[in-house]
């Protein structure tokens, strides 16, 4: 009783007199998957310490599943020429440290997870042409559905469905709905109209803001505020002669604005 007691006393003392220790150790574990900034791949051991999986470039494309515990690497085949060369191999990685390999004979294509992560749907074949979509789970890698691409896409199962065409599939489609967009495009344009050579960039700004990506003082690419699809490139000219981006200013006189387009978002 009397060591049991001196041992606990010691070890307190430990931790009061190295707090920065053990925190710092602290920074070691981790309950979920993550990548770091070199693009490394770690997931979870059961007691919560990183477990290394893959390194930088050893993936073409990698995810973590949204049970935040599971990832997917699409394997890069050969590292000087990238995503030229389609991968032919899909690695799953999971809590513990363990690793699975999908290898469904062909090119892959495109590769989602479903379920959270428990399963994983594949489409492989040739580029254009008829491929295959395959169901995996996770966990063995075992093949749990197979089929072959359908003349309409409309007629995929749920799993073998990407995004994309899930949110599509989602927007609701009326006569009503038809009318009241073609509307909001008719006030979108009226409200670029008003932006012209010779305005503020104060003016834009009420109805435009500046996207992420390459932009200098003088030359910027901006977004509708309402819709970041919808895009217009302008020039100014400095109002001080200065071109510095640091030193942008609202007063700043557009000198040219493209027509609007439509172009998916850029990020930083």
């Amino acid at each position: 009783m009397w060591k049991s007691t001196v041992a606990s006393l010691l070890l307190g003392l430990a931790i009061a007199s190295a707090p920065g220790l053990l925190q710092g150790q602290q920074f070691e574990y981790t309950k979920q998957a993550e990548f770091d900034e070199k693009g490394n791949i770690y997931v979870s051991s059961d007691q919560g310490k990183l477990i290394l999986m893959a390194t930088t470039k050893h993936c073409s494309e990698a995810h973590v599943a949204n049970d935040q515990q599971t990832v997917g690497c699409l394997v890069m085949q050969d590292q000087e020429r990238g995503n030229f060369v389609p991968s032919l191999q899909l690695e799953i990685y999971r809590k513990g440290g363990h690793r699975e390999i999908i290898q469904p004979g062909a090119p892959i294509l495109d590769w989602h997870f479903w379920k959270d992560g428990q399963e994983v749907a594949v489409y492989s074949g040739p580029r254009n042409r008829q491929g295959t979509y395959a169901l995996y789970d996770t966990a063995t890698a075992h093949q749990i559905e197979k089929l072959e691409e359908p003349p309409d896409e409309s007629l995929l199962p749920q799993w073998a469905k990407g995004q994309a065409q899930i949110q599509d599939e989602s927007v609701p489609v009326s006569a009503a709905l038809s009318e009241e967009r073609t509307k909001w495009i008719a006030k979108v344009l009226r409200q670029i109209s008003t932006v012209e050579p010779g305005r503020r960039r104060r003016d834009l700004l009420k109805v435009f803001q500046t996207e992420g990506g390459l932009s200098t003082r003088t030359q910027q690419t901006y977004v509708l505020i309402e819709c970041p699809y919808i895009k217009v490139n302008v020039r100014f000219k400095a109002v001080d002669g200065e071109s510095s981006v640091l030193d942008e200013n609202p007063d700043d006189i557009i000198e040219s604005i493209s027509q609007p387009y439509l172009a998916w978002s850029v990020w930083d």
